[in-house]
């Protein structure tokens, strides 16, 4: 089945906050969300990604790509991949695949020459599903400010 994909919109907040509920342990505060969800709409250089079932309407997926700048090399922009998750219902039903391919289109757009993927390390499943989409496991630092 082919997914249709678009940025989220504010009025996507319920429907997001379910599918996020995936990823995270709680549900969030809609308000913020619906104007954290404005925000990276209006940001040219972040795509909040919402797959939709065509037959249903059912937001059934979503994911972060953000571009930012890379002052080595070439000095081409890299893309990163956050927050991504799909509803149980429609896990291996092809939505994330559709989602990446989506996502790396519009990274090639916006001239990155490589992508860089976050996921927590207890999501063992997904991260099979990385591997077999090409990302490499790394190890790497993170510090909460």
């Amino acid at each position: 089945m082919k997914y249709s994909m678009r940025k989220a919109v504010a009025s996507d907040v319920e429907a997001m906050d379910k599918v996020m509920q995936v990823i995270s342990e709680k549900s969030t505060n809609l308000e913020r969300m619906a104007s954290l969800i404005e925000k990276l709409r209006q940001d040219p250089q972040k795509y909040l990604l919402a797959a939709f079932d065509p037959e249903t309407g059912i937001l059934c997926g979503s994911l972060l790509g953000v571009v930012f700048e890379d002052i080595c090399d070439n000095g081409r922009p890299i893309l990163l991949i956050e927050n991504v998750a799909v509803l149980e219902a429609y896990q291996g039903k092809g939505v994330g695949r559709q989602m990446f391919a989506e996502i790396e289109r519009w990274g090639r757009e916006m001239d990155c020459h490589y992508e860089i993927l976050v996921s927590g390390l207890e999501r063992a499943g997904a991260h099979k599903f990385y591997h077999a989409l090409g990302f490499i496991e790394a190890k790497g630092f993170k510090k909460y400010l």
